[in-house]
């Protein structure tokens, strides 16, 4: 009688397992977007924003963003700030992270505020992406095979 007990304990366990993962279950987000929803961003609303820093006038125009860096949740945890050059040419590539800058409108557009200064920017390290990084590595990788043979004297 105990055997039947824990026998028909576990396959009522059994059946009603299933129908508890199923109701765990989400329904998957739609794959097609038909609009933009009231709290959803643009990138575009990002690319091209001026990146103001503080000076002694004020606020100072420092460059622009040129990418946005996302987290693996998809969240922008950082922008890739063009500072210097003309039209692009000649710019250094600062990276920014998401959290220290502020959104400010002005005249009906977006600037991103930092506390950094322009020396701030002169001094911080040129931004290098993956691709960057495995060029390097590439680089010294070859140079280190290519290292000429000592001479015989």
């Amino acid at each position: 009688m105990r055997t039947f007990k824990i026998v028909a304990a576990a396959l009522t366990a059994a059946a009603v397992l299933p129908v508890g993962a199923l109701a765990q279950q989400t329904t998957p987000a739609p794959a097609v977007m038909n609009e933009q929803q009231p709290d959803q961003v643009l990138s575009d609303s990002y690319i091209g924003a001026k990146v103001v820093a503080r000076s002694d006038q004020g606020l100072e125009d420092v460059g622009t963003v040129s990418e946005l860096v996302l987290g693996p949740d998809d969240k922008i945890v950082g922008v890739v700030v063009d500072v210097g050059g003309f039209l692009g040419v000649g710019a250094k590539s600062v990276g920014l992270s998401w959290a220290s800058l502020t959104e400010e409108r002005a005249d009906g557009e977006l600037l991103l505020k930092t506390e950094l200064t322009r020396q701030d920017f002169e001094d911080a390290p040129e931004f290098k992406t993956l691709a960057d990084t495995q060029v390097e590595s590439d680089q010294q990788m070859m140079e280190g095979q290519t290292a000429p043979a000592p001479s015989a004297q």
